[in-house]
């Protein structure tokens, strides 16, 4: 009898640490299993959206960068050049991407101007923070807000992270007694349950993948300030030589550096460049190398924007094991490492973490069921489970309507107005509640 007892305070414990999470955190962690799973494509949904911006037809000669950029940026004095994205591919398109001089903070403007690389006809011009493609990624990075919205992202990581282990703690000796993909439909709680622990246990590996690196990203501005982990990639003048007037006045020789690429760090694919706006006087060529699984546009070259002197070649793949983690963190995150049947499969497995966390409300419901039913609030489930998918979908919906029309100023707002507001009133009346019940001489009926 006393070696049960601890085995069953154990178990209890973990009982409670699992329900905790997935309800606390469940519906946060459902909403980024399903934003996720459609942020995995938003590149390939731009570019079906949007095909007169990056397919064109192949011919014999193309037009120099820097006569490109020259144009663009007369057109646009209002304006101060960025980067500008390299086409990969013959029927491809440059995209260079400007910075607003003076913008309200409420309507920022990422300027996007696409040209072909043949005849240097501008194809089309918008605000990035406009698009669909922007909306997909603000919504499952940072849920609108930069620094808040990212740390929820992190402490939700966190969460699924902890729901993962406890369960499979909780269940790993379920597994023993029932056969794999055996479903019992003795009820709905019953099938839930079942469905709940195979689907937990299929997609374990990949949930705590997801979990890890998930935390890992939301949480990177803290963790990286409290470890002094710096990027590896960064390159930084000890003093720089240019003002930053200066520096933005210096034309840069795209084409030259791009030349020089080839040559020093041929393995390199250039994806994007970037001439330096704070006086640094670089010019930064960011790319991927074929076969890694790292994060995108990590491998770098910085050359002097004046001489093109070689400053720093970045290759991951002769890093150390710090500099290869830090960069793995990402693609592993997004699978965007191995082709468009990598991310339908990413996609399908981010799913999982949403079915688990919505089957775990279920069992809940149904297992209090008897409970809540004496209260005046109590709503049946299939109602109660239609409020909360239909209002994450107009919310969804309506933040995206928004964002199109208005950019990325006016979502913002409202988010952090309507979500963090009520996020902040429901941790107050929390706190209240606590301090209430701690503090009463008679329990506080809730």
């Amino acid at each position: 009898m006393t070696s049960k007892k601890p085995r069953s305070a154990k178990k209890n414990l973990l009982w409670r640490i699992h329900s905790w999470m997935g309800l606390y955190a469940g519906v946060i962690i459902a909403f980024l299993s399903l934003t996720g799973a459609a942020a995995l494509f938003r590149m390939e949904i731009d570019e079906a959206l949007n095909p007169s911006l990056y397919l064109v037809e192949k011919e014999s000669t193309r037009m120099t960068l820097n006569a490109i950029v020259s144009e663009v940026t007369e057109a646009h004095p209002d304006k101060e050049l960025f980067e500008v994205y390299v086409p990969t591919e013959a029927t491809g398109t440059y995209n260079l991407r400007l910075m607003a001089k003076n913008a309200p903070r409420i309507f920022p403007v990422f300027w996007e101007v696409f040209v072909n690389p043949y005849t240097g006809e501008i194809l089309g011009e918008r605000n990035y923070y406009k698009t669909f493609n922007y909306y997909l990624r603000n919504l499952h990075v940072r849920f609108y807000e930069a620094f808040w919205g990212r740390l929820i992202v992190g402490l939700a990581g966190l969460a699924l992270l902890i729901s993962t282990i406890t369960g499979f703690l909780i269940y790993g000796r379920f597994m023993k007694k029932q056969s794999l993909g055996e479903i019992r439909g003795k009820n709905l709680r019953m099938r839930q349950a079942d469905l709940h622990k195979f689907i937990g246990v299929l997609a374990l590996v990949f949930n705590l993948m997801i979990a890890i690196t998930g935390t890992w990203l939301g949480l990177q501005g803290q963790l990286q300030k409290a470890f002094s982990i710096e990027r590896p990639n960064i390159y930084k003048r000890a003093e720089n030589p240019l003002t930053p007037k200066e520096d933005l006045a210096m034309t840069a020789n795209f084409d030259q550096a791009l030349k020089k690429t080839s040559s020093i760090f041929p393995q390199l694919i250039p994806k994007t460049v970037r001439p330096s706006r704070d006086g640094a006087r670089t010019i930064e060529i960011v790319g991927d190398v074929p076969g890694q699984a790292y994060e995108r546009l990590s491998n770098k070259l910085v050359l002097d924007k004046g001489n093109l002197n070689t400053l720093l070649k970045y290759d991951i793949n002769e890093d150390d094991f710090g500099g290869k983690l830090f960069f793995v963190q990402e693609s592993f995150h997004f699978g965007d490492f191995a082709g468009i049947w990598l991310k339908i499969l990413y996609a399908f497995l981010a799913l999982t973490s949403g079915f688990l966390a919505l089957s775990g409300f279920i069992i809940y419901l149904k297992r209090t069921e008897k409970k809540r039913t004496e209260k005046p609030s109590f709503v049946e489930l299939r109602p109660l489970l239609y409020r909360w998918v239909f209002g994450i979908l107009a919310f969804c919906a309506i933040v995206g309507i928004m964002s199109v029309i208005w950019g990325i100023g006016v979502p913002s707002l409202t988010v952090i107005i309507l979500f963090y507001g009520l996020l902040t009133f429901l941790l107050l009346k929390a706190l209240f509640l606590w301090v209430r019940t701690r503090f009463s001489k008679k329990p506080l009926q809730v």
